[in-house]
């Protein structure tokens, strides 16, 4: 008679070890949802900044971090904690009166800053991890180096996303640069950042 205690044993410890790279290989940030649909792009490893590429967790502000923009953190449904910046939905926004009481909100009402140290100098295109709560709420102002732009704006709603800022990248010296991100409208968060002179990368999932 054949054995076939070998081969089950073999099977198990397949199994096992399928399991365990799956573990291992899920780990990661803020959960972002798997999207079939969205278009195949070329991903690249991060590189060090001195070679053009650099990455910034948003909770990390070197500045002042200025109310009602808070740091917080949340932990989804696999036990992946997540900080990030936020504006939560009812805090107001700049420029615009309190529905109940009528006081007009300042014209810069929350913001998060930061000090970048660009190693080389060049062209860099901004890149946001967000989650906008609804189309009140869908956008921050970036100011780098004295120079103004909205991100976001954009139709995606109840999920974590990278995208990017509409318009020519950034022309950054050598040095310390300034980075702000201003309260625009309240619902929005803000997990982690990149400035590029790689026009071809695209960031995705919670890298």
């Amino acid at each position: 008679m054949k054995t076939i205690v070998p081969v089950a044993k073999e099977r198990l410890l397949a199994v096992l070890l399928a399991v365990l790279l799956v573990a291992l290989l899920g780990c990661g940030g803020c959960e972002e949802p798997k999207n079939a649909g969205k278009p195949k792009v070329r991903i690249r490893q991060h590189t060090d900044d001195s070679e053009g590429t650099i990455r910034v967790e948003a909770e990390n502000h070197t500045g002042d971090l200025e109310a009602p923009m808070t740091v917080e953190e949340e932990t989804d449904e696999n036990g992946r904690t997540c900080k990030f910046i936020r504006v939560e939905g009812g805090k107001g926004k700049p420029g615009y009166k309190h529905p109940v009481t009528g006081q007009v909100y300042p014209a810069r009402y929350g913001a998060a800053i930061y000090e970048i140290d660009v190693k080389k100098a060049g062209k860099y295109r901004f890149w946001g991890r967000k989650f906008w709560e609804d189309g009140c709420g869908n956008s921050f102002t970036l100011v780098v180096n004295g120079h103004s732009a909205i991100f976001g704006e954009d139709g995606t709603y109840g999920h974590w996303e990278w995208i990017t800022i509409v318009g020519p990248p950034y022309e950054l010296p050598v040095g310390k640069v300034k980075l702000e991100i201003l309260n625009r409208e309240d619902g929005v968060k803000l997990d982690k950042f990149i400035l590029t002179t790689d026009m071809d990368l695209v960031p995705q999932g919670s890298e």
